[in-house]
This record gives structure tokens, C-alpha cells and sequence, in this order.
């Protein structure tokens, strides 16, 4: 009877251990199954979010490859940068800084809409590009895709609308502002811009050529820009323009005379001068005595 009771109980226990293996695996394999989820949805969200401006393992674009960041940064710091850039900038981080200093200011558009789940998803797919056996293999792609910028063979037409469209003599679809108001271009039959802002004679070079200009003005990071285009963003086709435009400027820059001059400056200095002169004119035609010098000058003519 005891045998009999023992052998129940071992197997029981042996079942109880079945059963305990069982459940592990099928942890294990939800546990991989959402981290394979994870990295699917975070491979869309990438590509919406962040591939016009970055790439894992294709080489630096407006931002930096991101091939591995998972690894050199923690998670914390990734998503303080990731919401917003220049907030982390401003507190004082270093790594932030020597980031913003190495592409040259470019401010990185805040993701603060995303929520912190999408965003490690992105992470997720990152991580999972970043595997050892897909490096080689990402670097190899890399050598391969060399795909030639599309502006390089922009038509005149496509040009001459670019730089209307810079000028503002083009009216945009959805109506927002030409860029001569704040920005400068040194070339010919361009009159000198505003000085708001950075000057674009070398913007085309300075950010990465197609993919990086694209990237701005379809997302300005800005925040004047951002405020500017928020409703009224520019079309595909006026984005391509421009950048054909930005692209023409950049390769004539060495041709170009440096216009030092600037016709809003003479504007401004010749109506200070304009004021100046009224004022002097009313001031010199001013009552030079008061009421009361009349009034003592007869009283003293009368005694």
C-alpha cells in the first residue's frame, strides 16, 4: 500500500514538472513572440517617423546610422532624446551637446507625440537590426544600394519653379510662406533675403543632399518653421523642387559673385535718416519764446 502511495505521489510530482516545462515554453515563446511583434511594429513606425532622416546600418543621413545605439546608450537616455533633443541639450547633457555639435546644430524634431510604448518598439527593431549576423549583412546592403539623388537630374523647369518658390513669386498649395522671408541664397537673379535665419547658398551639401533636405522640409524641426508650415506644409513636388533649386545653388556657389549688400539694410538706413531730418525740421521751426515773453515785452514798452 505504501509502494502504491509512493509511486502516485512520484507520479504526480513527475507530472507537476511536466506540467511547470510546459508553461515555461510557453512563456518563452509569448516572450518572443511579442518581441518579434515589438520589432515588426517598430520597423513601420521607423520608416513614418525616423527614416528620412536616419538609417540602421546604411551610413550617416541628416542624423546619425543608428546601427547599435541600443548598445551605447540606455534606454532612459534614448528616450529623454528621443521626446526632445534640446530639452536634454539644455540640461546640460554632454553626449547631447558633442551630438548636436557634430551635425553641425541640425535640431533633431521632437517625438514627444509618440507615446514611450511606440517609441521602444522603435528601439525593439533597432535591437533587432543591430544583431551581430545582421551587421555584415547590413553593411554589404549598404554597398550595394547606392541609389544617385534624384535632383541631380532635375529638369530647368523643375529648377525655375524651386527658386520661385524660394522667392515667393510661386503660390504654394497650401499656402505657406516663401523662404526668402527669413533665409538668404548667394545666386544669380536672387535678391538678398532676410537675415533671420541661417544662410542656404551651401544648404544642399551641409545637410546630406536629397534625403536630408527632404527630411526638413518635410518635418521642420525648427521652430519657427514648424509654427509656419504646421498647417500649411509644403507638397512633395514642391519639396523636390526646392531641393533641385538648393541643389543648383550649392554646385554654382563657386561662380557666384557674394552679394555683400543687402537692400533692406540701405532701406532701413536711408528711413532712419528720413526721420531724423523731420525731426531736426519740427524741432528748428519750434516756438523759441513762450506767451508770456510777448505779454512782459509790452507791458514794458507801456511804462
Amino acid at each position: 500500500m505504501r509502494t502504491e502511495n509512493t509511486n502516485v505521489k512520484l507520479s504526480n510530482m513527475y507530472n507537476m514538472r511536466k506540467i511547470k516545462n510546459h508553461l515555461a515554453s510557453i512563456s518563452l515563446c509569448f516572450v518572443l513572440c511579442a518581441a518579434g511583434t515589438n520589432a515588426q511594429n517598430g520597423e513601420a513606425l521607423f520608416k513614418q517617423n525616423c527614416g528620412v532622416c536616419h538609417k540602421v546600418g546604411g551610413g550617416r543621413m541628416v542624423g546619425p546610422d543608428l546601427m547599435g545605439v541600443t548598445t551605447k546608450r540606455s534606454e532612459d537616455w534614448l528616450l529623454k532624446w528621443t521626446k526632445s533633443s534640446q530639452a536634454l541639450v539644455k540640461s546640460g547633457d554632454a553626449d547631447a551637446k558633442a551630438i548636436l555639435d557634430e551635425f553641425g546644430g541640425v535640431v533633431m524634431p521632437d517625438q514627444a507625440h509618440l507615446p514611450d510604448a511606440d517609441i521602444k518598439s522603435i528601439f525593439a527593431f533597432i535591437a533587432s537590426k543591430s544583431a551581430p549576423e545582421s551587421v555584415s549583412a547590413s553593411i554589404d546592403t549598404a554597398k550595394k544600394e547606392v541609389v544617385p539623388d534624384a535632383s541631380n537630374n532635375a529638369t530647368p523647369e523643375q529648377i525655375e519653379t524651386g527658386k520661385n518658390i524660394f522667392v515667393g513669386s510661386y503660390a504654394l498649395a497650401n499656402g505657406g510662406p516663401s523662404c526668402i522671408s527669413c533665409h538668404n541664397v548667394n545666386y544669380s537673379g536672387v535678391m538678398p533675403g532676410g537675415l533671420l535665419a541661417k544662410d542656404l547658398t551651401s544648404v544642399y551639401s551641409r545637410l546630406g543632399g536629397d534625403a536630408g533636405l527632404q527630411g526638413i522640409l518635410g518635418a521642420p524641426p525648427f521652430p519657427a518653421m514648424t509654427q509656419s508650415y504646421k498647417e500649411k506644409p509644403l507638397t512633395e513636388s514642391e519639396i523636390a523642387a526646392l531641393v533641385a533649386f538648393f541643389n543648383k545653388v550649392d554646385k554654382d556657389k563657386p561662380n557666384q559673385l557674394v552679394n555683400t549688400t543687402n537692400p533692406l539694410s540701405y532701406g532701413g538706413v536711408i528711413g532712419l535718416g528720413g526721420i531724423l531730418v523731420l525731426i531736426y525740421i519740427l524741432w528748428y521751426s519750434r516756438k523759441k519764446v513762450s506767451v508770456k515773453k510777448d505779454i512782459y515785452n509790452r507791458q514794458i514798452k507801456s511804462i
